[in-house]
């Protein structure tokens, strides 16, 4: 697929040089061939449905409205009436993407939505300007229809409202917005359970959770954490696993020029497998310089892909590995206290067999298990549990604590009251995306150490 973004674009053409396109309220547009089209006085819908793969998707342009005069009010006003009243979006409307130019702004936003106990899709833009406000909301169910909803968006052009100016040479100003993706391929931000699904870093990176990875963008980069992949037998008698993890992502969505792989780095001991490469986007035809680090420990590696315009971009972003590396820092999320509602649980353990230093006989094994479950409830109270066993076989030792109390949640911290001694215990808390799911990440404040990495099981 395309990368992640709404390009909108100004431009001035006549009317006279659109063909084949249909006019509602300030839009001209050219529909996609074969849709079924309902046109009413507030909005023109157009739609499509496989009754084999039972798939669909609906393209609504809405008729234009007085605006607010803000665009972000537009856009948050039109999310809550659309979206949400709908029940197509997120009650909270995710961060957008935004251009202005000549006294037009477009904001843009994706969202999941379930439709019959599946995910499906929506987008909204709202295009704001010359006191009115226009809408645009697609729904769908698969990718399939993706290339046809961008070519129909593509076309897209809105004509000023009678009264306002007009451009020099008697030519009527025309914004044309054209959709450089719609992310159906890897999902939408917000489809892991994490009602804030976006996170605006104070350096300027922002990060949204999708389907394969964590996007984190800025500027003129995007960088794909992909989410970790386990090193199976499979993929260590590749002989290869850099390049067959680096074919695996790549390879089915560039072609590629120019590999370079670096397994050196001055800053420390361990081999850093690292690959550049000149690459062309297959879906839109755009050049890209990559960069693809890999980091594998404890079994399982996890990727970072770097999109960046060209290498002079990358290496003014990326001075060396160490920041590179840094960037899985950015897959966290802030934790909504209607997220948090059920069960949480971790268990862990390790062991080490022991031997006498002497004879060389077995001198028996020691280890440690602990489980640790957090039940958090609508009402504002919770749960936890505490157990586990450490200390030689033949001398264990147990331990089984229980707490209950009430709880409060701020977005990045977590107070719990009546934990250990009757004490309030105030966690910093953080949603960590992965593949089909989260984890809930814990750390107490006062004592670092009690960190717990949840997953939900009721």
């Amino acid at each position: 697929m395309k990368k992640t973004s709404l390009l909108f674009v100004i431009a001035i053409i006549s009317q006279t040089a659109l063909c084949q396109t249909q006019t509602f309220d300030l839009a001209t547009y050219t529909p996609p061939l074969g849709w079924t089209n309902e046109i009413k006085d507030f909005a023109a819908s157009y739609t499509k449905t496989n009754n084999k793969t039972k798939s669909w998707c609906r393209i609504t342009i809405y008729k234009s409205i007085k605006s607010s005069g803000d665009p972000a009010v537009d856009y948050a006003s039109e999310w809550n009436a659309l979206m949400v009243k709908n029940k197509w979006g997120s009650p909270t409307p995710p961060s957008p993407e935004t251009e202005t130019e000549d006294g037009w702004t477009s904001n843009s936003g994706f969202s999941v939505f379930a439709f019959e106990n599946k995910d499906a899709y929506s987008l909204l833009s709202t295009i704001s300007g010359y006191g009115v406000e226009l809408s645009i909301v697609v729904l769908m169910n698969s990718q399939e229809y993706s290339q046809e909803v961008e070519k129909m968006l593509g076309s897209l052009s809105l004509t000023k409202p009678e009264g306002q100016p007009i451009a020099n040479n008697n030519e009527t100003k025309i914004v044309e917005q054209s959709v450089a993706h719609i992310p159906i391929t890897n999902s939408a931000p917000g489809s892991h359970g994490i009602s804030i699904s976006t996170t605006t870093f104070d350096d300027g990176w922002v990060a949204q959770p999708f389907a394969d990875w964590v996007r984190v963008t800025k500027n003129q980069t995007t960088v794909l954490l992909h989410f970790a992949v386990q090193i199976t037998d499979e993929l260590r008698n590749t002989n290869d696993i850099e390049a067959t993890l680096f074919d695996q992502f790549i390879m089915p969505r560039y072609n590629v020029a120019n590999i370079r792989k670096n397994q050196n780095d001055s800053y420390c001991y361990f081999c850093i497998y690292f690959f550049e490469a000149d690459a062309v986007e297959k879906a839109t035809g755009k050049r890209v310089h990559l960069g693809f680090r890999i980091i594998t420990t404890n079994g399982i590696s996890r990727c970072i892909e770097i999109i960046s315009p060209s290498a002079t971009v990358f290496q003014q972003e990326f001075t060396d590995q160490k920041k590179l590396e840094a960037m899985l820092n950015y897959n966290k999320f802030a934790v909504a206290s209607a997220d948090l509602i059920g069960q949480w649980d971790v268990s862990s353990g390790s062991q080490v067999d022991m031997y006498n230093t002497v004879t060389g006989s077995y001198a028996g094994m020691n280890f440690s298990s602990s489980a640790t479950s957090f039940t958090f409830n609508a009402d504002g109270t919770y749960s936890s549990r505490h157990s586990g066993a450490f200390g030689m076989v033949s001398n264990t030792k147990f331990y089984d604590q229980k707490y209950n109390g009430n709880y409060t949640v701020t977005n990045w911290d977590i107070t719990a009251t009546k934990q250990f001694e009757g004490k309030t215990k105030v966690f910093w808390a953080q949603f960590e995306a992965v593949r089909g799911g989260r984890v809930l990440n814990l750390t107490q404040k006062e004592a670092t150490a009690m960190n717990y990495h949840l997953v939900k099981t009721k």
